[in-house]
């Protein structure tokens, strides 16, 4: 364990490579998310399909594959660009997350009566205006817990991102492993790093959940039911 802390700031680089992955990755996969959540449920049956496409064909392969794929292959491809690592993983990372989270947005955009919507309309809302300002608040207390948990398995995608060399913990700590010889110790470590690193992505979206809109406005109407008791006895002893 002494030769491992000898390696400590190389893995905190590591450690911070991949924080940042993660950071950049959810909050992508997440706008992702919203916009093809959204065409999905398209009244035009082109862009529904062509959506529908598109998730189907980020979703076939594993994202190990499809990282291979951009980094290695795209390049190859007349007039593709090539990207760094990191470029590379944080796109396919992000994608691949936006392809899994569009059908837990297009699952709570329904869980909204359509009633909201014909209310919107009533009022002379445009689609947009009707999406953003009324049927995406409400739909968000159903789409954060869910998209939590795929938050949590992103954070645990970015451990594939060492395959095309970015330097992230995985990548430090295999190099470290080669060094010291210490698997176990090595081994234990960085499961606990991802232990920690998915709870703090836990407690992240549990608290975005308490500040949502719409459990704001459930909480608050909870208070007078809860208060209702000591009212009840303030008045008698006034009487």
């Amino acid at each position: 364990m002494k030769a491992v802390l000898e390696y400590w700031p190389v893995l905190a680089r590591g450690l911070w490579v991949t924080v940042w992955v993660a950071l950049c990755i959810i909050p992508g996969a997440a706008l992702g998310a919203i916009i093809l959540g959204a065409l999905r449920l398209s009244d035009k049956w082109t862009i529904r399909t062509a959506s529908m496409l598109l998730i189907e064909f980020v979703r076939a392969p594993s994202a190990l594959i499809l990282l291979f794929w951009v980094f290695y292959a795209l390049p190859l491809i007349p007039g593709m660009p090539r990207l760094s690592p990191i470029a590379a993983a944080i796109l396919v990372l992000a994608l691949d997350g936006a392809a899994y989270g569009a059908e837990i947005v297009r699952a709570g955009i329904e869980a909204v009566h359509s009633g909201q919507t014909d209310a919107c309309h009533a009022l002379g809302l445009s689609k947009l205006q009707s999406f953003t300002k009324v049927v995406l608040p409400q739909a968000l207390s159903q789409i954060v817990p869910a998209f939590g948990s795929l938050a949590r398995s992103m954070v645990k995608w970015t451990a594939i991102v060492s395959f095309i060399g970015v330097q992230d913990v995985l990548y430090v700590g295999n190099y470290i492993r080669a060094q010291t010889y210490d698997t176990a110790t090595i081994f234990c470590l960085l499961a606990a790093i991802y232990w920690i690193l998915t709870v703090l992505c836990g407690a992240a979206f549990r608290t975005v959940e308490q500040v949502l809109p719409l459990n704001r406005t459930l909480q608050a109407a909870r208070l007078p039911v809860r208060d209702a008791p000591a009212l009840d006895t303030t008045a008698g002893a006034a009487q």
